[in-house]
């Protein structure tokens, strides 16, 4: 009985939880976007690392990173020559990395943040730490690719990262990229139960051969809620950046060892106001063998 009212509560509150996210994202949707090709992929309930076998959007292929060549991506603002060959490695050879990574909600989201984690944990997507919990948590990634017939975009593929250590969800997201007025985005999906949150990202080159990608860019990027409804813009921002370990601006703040090669950051806005910073630490392979 005691474990049929747990499966139970369990339950309610995933669905009390959903709930909330729906009219959340209402409630934060903007203007209906109908010319940015975006990811249809959508959950239906739990993601979790084996939702690219339960969905049966995956080919068997799989490739190694998170694209399959930078180049694709040259242009005015991004020359892929001009990137640290640990930080380019990183992009086209991803899962060959172990990456950890450290989790920071800012003020005033942080209780929110903590709600919001008790139901991540249970969707087993976009499943960070909440607020409060100091772990680092380590990473493994495996790719696939998505089968074009599901999702049309252009080198399509799910990038699984799992909790190396508890082998739970953290985030499993369709990768991909389009064309649109002479430059290639990086363009990103991210399941959730009856909707997915897409981000489209510009690419541009840093000092010491670090890159940027960022949604504070002009034409197609932004951050954006597809649903049944439609497609809406989110008035939220957001961006990635990758150093290599040895460059003179990277972060100092970023746990690491020193076999690490590159370090990350990953920085969201909600209306302008920052509510999150997750920083990465990676390291190859064969430094870690």
């Amino acid at each position: 009985m005691d474990e049929r009212r747990g499966t139970v509560g369990g339950a309610l509150t995933t669905a009390l939880g959903l709930a909330g996210l729906g009219y959340a994202a209402r409630r934060l949707a903007g203007s209906r976007v109908t010319d940015v090709p975006l990811s249809p992929l959508v959950a239906r309930g739990r993601v979790g690392g084996d939702w690219v076998a339960r969905a049966g959007v995956g080919t068997g292929d799989h490739p190694v990173g998170e694209m399959d060549d930078m180049a694709a991506f040259a242009g005015d603002g991004f020359d892929p020559e001009l990137v640290d060959p640990d930080v380019r490695a990183f992009y086209e050879r991803t899962s060959e990395h172990a990456l950890s990574l450290t989790a920071e909600w800012h003020r005033p989201f942080r209780t929110g943040a903590w709600l919001a984690s008790q139901l991540t944990g249970r969707m087993e997507q976009l499943n960070l730490p909440a607020p409060g919990d100091g772990r680092t948590v380590r990473l493994r990634s495996e790719f696939e690719r998505i089968d074009p017939a599901l999702d049309p975009r252009d080198g399509a593929r799910m990038w699984v990262r799992t909790d190396a250590d508890t082998g739970d969800g953290v985030f499993v997201a369709a990768y991909g990229s389009h064309v649109a007025d002479g430059e290639r985005y990086v363009n990103i999906g991210v399941p959730l139960p009856g909707c997915n949150l897409s981000t489209v990202l510009s690419l541009r080159n840093l000092d010491d051969g670090a890159v940027a990608l960022t949604t504070e860019a002009a034409g197609d990027p932004g951050l954006y809620l597809l649903t049944p409804s439609g497609s809406f813009e989110l008035p939220m921002a957001q961006r990635f950046r990758v150093w290599p370990a040895d460059g003179a601006a990277v972060p100092t703040d970023v746990p690491r060892t020193d076999e690490t090669a590159i370090v990350a950051t990953h920085e969201m806005w909600l209306y302008g106001q920052q509510f999150l910073t997750v920083r990465y630490a990676g390291q190859t392979s064969t430094s870690t063998s």
